[in-house]
């Protein structure tokens, strides 16, 4: 119980404070805030490549990105007036079991931009970290929940997650000093974030080595995280590398894929995509979507496995469903173009609005281009309108839907501009 209680504390404190420079990335901005630049990719090659390394240079290292399913215990017991946040509806995705078969429409009048002018590949995982807020401070939602423990309730994390912090900080000082691996990393934890005391580095560094050193995973990583940012120690990725060894070999996800990242880059860690897909392959069974979504790429490029369109497009699907934005709208592309999973113009344009309205302006202007010309939706020259001025004032140009918007009458124009100035509030 004690156990599963630290997880729910680390996890919903983390997300409240931001601090420290995040040296590595995964999910681009744009996922539910700012929008995302669009960063090309080379277009895919005609036949399957050769499973090769890639150029340390080319795949840089993207942070962690918490287990959501491990936020369950954290979300069920709210502080007071605390309110649980809404959670909007997923577009239904298609399986084995629904999957319609359509007819391959001509869609080659008005074409949708070159899919593979802009799909995210590895070398484009360059934005944003996950672990940051969208300030670019560091998020402090890194560490996973360890193995439940009938140790019985923890009165400290009890009173953390509620948020009496002082509290909280001593009831497990005692038990800290004592030698509690728990309490230290509950220590570790309030001095970091500065929850109801002065904010300090060293100490948490100091207070995270100690449980480190005792065996906690959780310790373990979150030291990892600090060597890896500079932050109460000097930066040193190679001393990182090796708490995220320690952190993994005790089954902590977000170490896992760390760490697949870091055998991508080959600098602290030798150049190897095919351990590194393994270690993503566990992380993305664990339920950790940056995983799954670093893992498509993979597939998608045959490195390190061998290349699989549809085993790329399931691991997209997951990520998708998860929230990483990049993902639904390389999936909603594979869902358009049929590669990977059958044709469906009509689950790709849901999954195009909904990283849409997430702010992403690639799948703004694949909406756009959908609802400029009816595929997959209904026609709408107003809002293909607006979606194209929204996608254009992220930096997404396109001279076919200027035309298009060109040949709206001026009250359409008027209306989407209306529109695009109102979102995301309508």
């Amino acid at each position: 119980m004690r156990r599963a209680l630290i997880t729910a504390a680390i996890v919903l404190c983390f997300a409240v404070t931001a601090h420290g420079q995040a040296p590595i990335v995964l999910t681009p901005p744009g996922a539910g805030g700012a929008p995302l630049s669009p960063s090309p990719a080379p277009a895919p090659a005609a036949t399957a490549p050769a499973p090769r390394a890639p150029d340390a240079s080319t795949v840089p290292l993207p942070p962690l990105r918490p287990d959501r399913a491990d936020q369950a215990d954290a979300m069920a017991a709210p502080g007071e007036g605390d309110e649980a946040a809404p959670v909007a509806e997923l577009p239904a995705l298609p399986t084995p079991d629904n999957l319609p078969t359509l007819p391959a429409d001509d869609f080659s009048t008005v074409p949708l931009p070159d899919p593979g002018a802009d799909q995210r590949t590895m070398e484009a995982l360059t934005a944003q970290p996950a672990a940051t807020t969208m300030d670019g401070e560091t998020d402090l939602t890194a560490l996973a929940p360890p193995p439940p423990s009938s140790d019985g309730p923890d009165l400290a994390y009890g009173a953390f997650q509620r948020g009496f912090y002082l509290t909280a900080f001593q009831l497990a000082l005692d038990r800290a000093e004592a030698g509690d691996v728990a309490a230290q990393t509950l220590i570790g934890l309030i001095y970091e974030g500065g929850y109801g005391v002065p904010q300090s580095y060293s100490d948490a560094f100091n207070w995270y080595q100690l449980a480190a050193n005792s065996g906690d995973r959780e310790a373990q990583f979150a030291l990892g995280m600090m060597y890896l940012q500079g932050r109460g120690a000097n930066q040193d990725r190679s001393k990182a590398a090796d708490y995220f060894e320690k952190a993994a070999a005790q089954g902590q996800v977000d170490a896992m894929y760390n760490l697949a990242l870091l055998h991508l880059e080959g600098s602290v860690r030798p150049l190897d995509p095919k351990l590194a897909a393994e270690y993503l392959e566990k992380a993305s069974e664990a339920g950790n979507p940056d995983a799954q979504y670093a893992l498509a790429q993979l597939y998608a490029q045959g490195l390190g496995v061998p290349l699989d369109d549809s085993i790329a497009a399931k691991w997209l699907a997951s990520a998708a469903r998860l929230g990483v934005v990049a993902a639904q709208v390389e999936y909603a592309i594979r869902l358009f173009n049929g590669k990977g999973v059958p044709k469906d113009e009509s689950a790709a344009a849901q999954w195009f609005e909904r990283a849409a309205n997430a702010g992403d302006p690639i799948a703004q202007n694949r909406l756009a281009r959908i609802l400029a010309v009816g595929a997959g939706q209904p026609a709408d020259p107003v809002d293909a309108a607006k979606w194209h001025f929204l996608a254009e004032q992220a930096g997404k140009t396109d001279p076919w839907l200027d035309n298009f918007v060109n040949g709206l009458t001026s009250e359409q124009r008027q209306s989407a501009v209306t529109a695009a100035q109102r979102w995301p509030t309508e």
